[in-house]
């Protein structure tokens, strides 16, 4: 769905309002300091995305939502693999009430199986070691809002995921290493599929 384009410039301006809080977030959870230019430019970028996808505004601020939690989770992540619940689990709540709001029944259904399977498929990688249960909760949020607007968007990600992953996988165990971070890459698959859910049929 288009939205107008002062929801694009809304959309925008919040975006670059949140990176330095963004920044701030992932400096004390580490003690490292992600150059600020490139946080801006993430969250710019997954702000116009959502504008551009999101199925109406309670969907955008779902969307929003995680998305602000995913980006300083998921540069966490990079510094000190793992996916901070403080940042996470609150996400949960907020997308629920949002979703509840719609008042559409298919809807809240269709987002709730989208999380449960997720959390289902990673709850069994992460029984392997494949995965750690950071990485469970996150799959679970990215299902709940990617489920909202449509099953495909949930399963698109969850296969650019796995995708994304698996050569990052052998790229890391080239280096003859096997511990990298998990949850951007579910974020980038979550991204990818929202932008790619419309042109492709499943």
């Amino acid at each position: 769905m288009l939205f107008p384009g002062a929801l694009y410039i809304g959309a925008a301006t919040a975006a670059l309002l949140a990176g330095p809080g963004l920044g701030r977030c992932v400096a004390l959870a580490t003690d490292r300091h992600p150059d600020p230019r490139l946080i801006k430019g993430v969250c710019l970028f997954v702000a116009l995305l959502i504008a551009w996808r999101a199925e109406g505004l309670l969907h955008g601020v779902a969307l929003g939502t995680v998305a602000a939690a995913g980006i300083a989770a998921g540069w966490i992540d990079v510094y000190q693999r793992r996916l901070p619940d403080l940042l996470i689990l609150p996400a949960y709540p907020l997308a629920a009430v949002l979703l509840i709001a719609t008042g559409d029944a298919d809807t809240m259904l269709r987002a709730a199986a989208c999380a449960a399977a997720a959390m289902a498929l990673y709850g069994i990688a992460c029984a392997t070691g494949q995965v750690g249960f950071g990485d469970v909760k996150l799959a679970g949020l990215l299902s709940l809002v990617l489920g909202w607007a449509a099953w495909e968007t949930a399963v698109i990600a969850l296969v650019a995921s796995a995708v994304i992953g698996g050569g990052q996988a052998a790229a890391v165990m080239l280096k003859g290493r096997r511990d990298f971070p998990y949850g951007p890459v579910m974020l980038f698959g979550a991204a990818a599929a929202i932008a790619m859910t419309p042109w492709i049929a499943l």
